[in-house]
């Protein structure tokens, strides 16, 4: 049985897996990312190759950016741009290790670990949107992911869900936890240097901070995680119920203007929000709301669901990029 070695690299770590052809994960484990250099990114790879070289068949990776998977050329965006932009992903690893290596883009990996064996699983077209700090996911046509020009299909951290040019127009701001974060802290008097991303939050307040009101006291020292969040929204709490349904205002927006436009038969919803056990239930009544104050009918309105997967779902996508690539 086929067995690669599969690594899904985010902004603060690196998840890997042994996985076979039947998507089945042997071995697990994660480590610090590799950021500093493409010297340290490459020994990352290597130094897990090198361990189990003799139980896989190969690499398949998984990473932010702009990224060609039949060339492996990296065309920049991402926390890896600096390191890896310009440069072709599969050659340098191909230098390091003796095996056949694929890349593919985060978020296409989620949809292509969908169609693989998820929700999407034998729907002929399907889009995925994973809920993490931006706004990751593919377009999935006919089993595969759709790319287009210059490989940045299904971008959706740069969908548009408003209509005043500005970083609340972004859905990376709008729908994404980094965004929902700082709005929460803002609006509650956070302090924003101990959240996840803290220097990001640094940023957004220096862009939009002049929009929140302006508190007298010290911001209080809570971190405002997912937890957190939907904790204060189970309880009723009026801040955080204000953003909420904002966010689900503009995932709303989203949903619909990706179904009508491509039309797809599912829209799954993946990522950390998406564990929130009353997200999807909320997320479809604000479908229909949109829909019935618009006029539109039932047969463009967006169906979504839950993701089969969480935190695994880029390491099977990327085997089974792999598994497109090479064959079994």
């Amino acid at each position: 049985m086929m067995r690669c070695l599969a690594l899904d690299y985010g902004g603060s770590s690196v998840k890997y897996a042994i996985v076979n052809e039947r998507a089945e994960m042997e071995i697990t484990g994660s480590g610090p990312a590799a950021l500093e250099s493409t010297e340290a990114f490459l020994e990352s790879v290597s130094n897990l190759y090198n361990q189990y070289q003799n139980q896989i068949d190969g690499i398949a990776l998984s990473l932010p950016g702009f990224i060609n998977p039949i060339s492996g050329e990296h065309f920049g965006s991402g926390v890896y741009s600096d390191i890896l932009a310009g440069k072709n992903v599969i050659e340098l690893v191909k230098a390091r290790c003796a095996c056949n290596v694929s890349v593919e883009n985060d978020g296409k990996c989620a949809a292509l670990a969908e169609a693989w064996n998820g929700s999407l699983s034998g729907v002929k077209s399907g889009v995925v949107l994973v809920l993490g700090s931006g706004i990751g996911g593919g377009v999935i046509i006919d089993g595969k992911v759709l790319h287009g020009k210059n490989t940045t299909a299904g971008e959706f951290s740069f969908f548009l869900t408003g209509r005043d040019y500005n970083a609340f127009d972004a859905s990376w701001m709008s729908v994404g936890t980094m965004g929902l974060t700082y709005q929460i802290c803002k609006q509650k008097n956070l302090d924003l240097t101990i959240q996840d991303a803290a220097p990001m939050m640094s940023l957004l307040n220096t862009m939009v901070g002049d929009k929140f009101p302006k508190f007298n006291e010290e911001p209080k020292k809570i971190k405002a995680d997912g937890r957190q969040i939907f904790k204060w929204i189970e309880e009723g709490d009026h801040e955080a119920l204000i953003i909420y349904q904002r966010f689900l205002h503009s995932l709303a927006m989203m949903c619909e203007n990706i179904q009508i436009t491509l039309a797809p038969e599912l829209i799954v919803i993946g990522g950390g929000l998406s564990c929130a056990e009353r997200l999807i239930d909320d997320l479809r009544e604000e479908i229909d709301a949109l829909c019935k104050a618009t006029m539109i009918t039932d047969e463009m309105k967006a169906v979504v669901v839950r993701s089969r997967y969480l935190d695994e779902c880029n390491i099977l996508g990327a085997m089974y990029n792999y598994i497109q690539q090479y064959g079994m």
